[in-house]
């Protein structure tokens, strides 16, 4: 959670880790998938099967400071990955990204008016393929077969493949 919390103003990420502490039995820092920060609304931390709002409403100045933070203050440097609606960050985390999209011959050139920040967190599970292992590799050739896992939204692709 720490390196999330890096980009956001000191105020906000306080916000954050009291929410973490004042909720020790919903155990934020394991369980969160998501943060939310949208323009003029409430902070949103979604975990797996709860949501946990922190009433403090993001002014425009501070989504501005947190894109900035996740360009390295070269905005300009991230437009291609702006344009693709989501920005990487260390530890594979993915920041979405909303606002007003700039299109011109019928391709995002740029986004601009972001309005929201959805910091998707990254986890590493070992051992979460182990079950699916003999499906996936073709030992034969020595090779790996096509493979898509899917599953809805928030249903740990991990958990459901048959």
């Amino acid at each position: 959670m720490k390196d999330i919390l890096k980009y956001f103003p000191n105020n906000i990420s306080m916000l954050i880790l009291e929410a973490i502490k004042q909720n020790p039995n919903t155990k934020i820092e394991e369980n969160a998938i998501e943060i939310r920060i949208r323009n003029n609304r409430p902070i949103l931390i979604k975990l797996r099967e709860l949501d946990i709002i922190i009433q403090y409403i993001i002014t425009e100045t501070e989504m501005l400071y947190i894109l900035e933070k996740l360009c390295e203050n070269s905005i300009y440097a991230y437009k291609n990955q702006i344009c693709q609606g989501y920005i990487t960050i260390p530890g594979g985390h993915r920041v979405g990204i909303t606002g007003t999209c700039v299109i011109e011959n019928g391709n995002i050139i740029n986004i601009k008016n972001i309005s929201s920040l959805n910091f998707r967190i990254a986890r590493q599970i070992k051992g979460c393929s182990m079950r699916i292992l003999k499906d996936v590799i073709d030992k034969e050739h020595k090779n790996i077969f096509t493979t898509l896992i899917v599953s809805p939204p928030r249903k740990r692709k991990n958990h459901n493949v048959t």
